[in-house]
């Protein structure tokens, strides 16, 4: 597998081996998943047999101290932000906080992240994260991620960023942008299989007990959870019911007479719980089903259309193109060979 990012020459790091050097950033007020959940998937890339180096994760504060997580955990780090750390990092990691403002006149910050951009083969920043690498001028120009809560305020803080408000993650060049929490890993995922190949990258899902890669393209909020956040019970109970009965009659009808509703009171109820129509949904849990089945097996298109609920592939096809902008089975290829797109944009 040809990599879009190639690794440059490994320091050596006496009897381990060559090393690739990581630094995540953390803010005080980050979700420990966002510095835990990448600093794990690094370090398990490096136990992998697969791969011929390791890298040599720095976990880095603004200021001396245990650094606070947004739960409360405290981490101590292995190295503070200062003239002396101006050293030559391949990957540089800003976890995000819950507060937006967590950088407000922190200039020392600022200026390392300047100082230090232009010599790290990637910058890298997740959830908030954004904000700073923004505040920093790192941005200008380049297509962002962030939490699509947060993507509205990213947007008039700084209008030259363009911000994508339903992407897991982004690359723009060597800039990398992820909405935190597990998209943080998936990202990091991501620049794994670039660098190692794809026999790392299934040892370290392995061994972090993953399902499913999600590329970069997926959307923030999965139409599984959106089904199972319904708070209305006999609207929750019949689409509990019909995630478990795709192939089934899933009409209007059928899900109102099943709920012991009439179609027009159903439909009502669903709309001001989902803000969209019941028929629409339906599309959408099937599509992403199908969708999964496309990514993770290699079922033909037209076993794949069956178990989604679609009947037959030309109805899953349609409704793919609405989604997607393309059929079933140019899905599929793009997926497969995502990692390797020569223009890194794809993400």
């Amino acid at each position: 597998m040809a990599n879009i990012d190639p690794p440059p020459p490994r320091e050596s790091d006496g009897e381990v081996g060559p090393s690739l050097r990581v630094g995540i950033v953390i803010i005080n007020g980050a979700n420990a998943i966002d510095f835990i959940g990448p600093s794990d998937a690094f370090n398990e890339a490096g136990r992998s047999a697969a791969t011929p180096f390791r890298y040599q994760v720095d976990l880095i504060s603004v200021r001396p101290g245990p650094i606070v997580g947004s739960s409360g955990i405290r981490t101590l780090p292995d190295k503070i932000i200062g003239p002396e750390l101006d050293a030559a990092y391949d990957t540089i990691l800003i976890t995000g906080t819950q507060e937006l403002h967590p950088f407000d006149g922190d200039q020392l910050l600022i200026d390392w992240l300047k100082r230090n951009a232009p010599s790290a083969r990637r910058i890298c920043a997740t959830c908030t994260g954004t904000f700073i690498l923004a505040s920093a001028g790192l941005l200008n120009g380049r297509r962002v991620a962030t939490r699509h809560d947060h993507a509205k305020q990213l947007a008039n803080m700084f209008p030259e960023v363009r911000v994508e408000p339903d992407r897991l993650f982004v690359r723009d060049g060597s800039y990398y942008t992820a909405v935190g929490g597990m998209a943080g890993i998936d990202l990091c995922l991501y620049l794994i299989e670039n660098d190692c190949g794809r026999a790392t990258f299934l040892d370290v899902a392995r061994m972090l007990v993953l399902f499913l890669r999600r590329p970069g393209n997926h959307p923030q909020v999965s139409e599984f959870l959106k089904a199972q956040s319904i708070t209305n019970t006999q609207i929750s109970q019949v689409m509990d019911w019909a995630l478990d009965n795709l192939v089934a009659d899933l009409s209007v009808d059928a899900l109102a007479k099943r709920a012991a509703m009439s179609p027009r009171n159903f439909s009502r109820a669903f709309m001001d719980e989902m803000m969209t129509t019941p028929a629409r949904f339906v599309e959408n849990i099937r599509i992403e089903a199908a969708r999964i089945l496309l990514e993770t097996t290699p079922l033909t298109i037209q076993q794949i259309a069956h178990r989604a609920g679609f009947g037959n592939p030309a109805n899953m096809r349609r409704a793919f193109v609405r989604a997607f902008q393309a059929p079933p089975a140019e899905y599929r290829h793009n997926i497969d060979r995502s990692p390797t797109n020569s223009k890194g944009l794809s993400c």
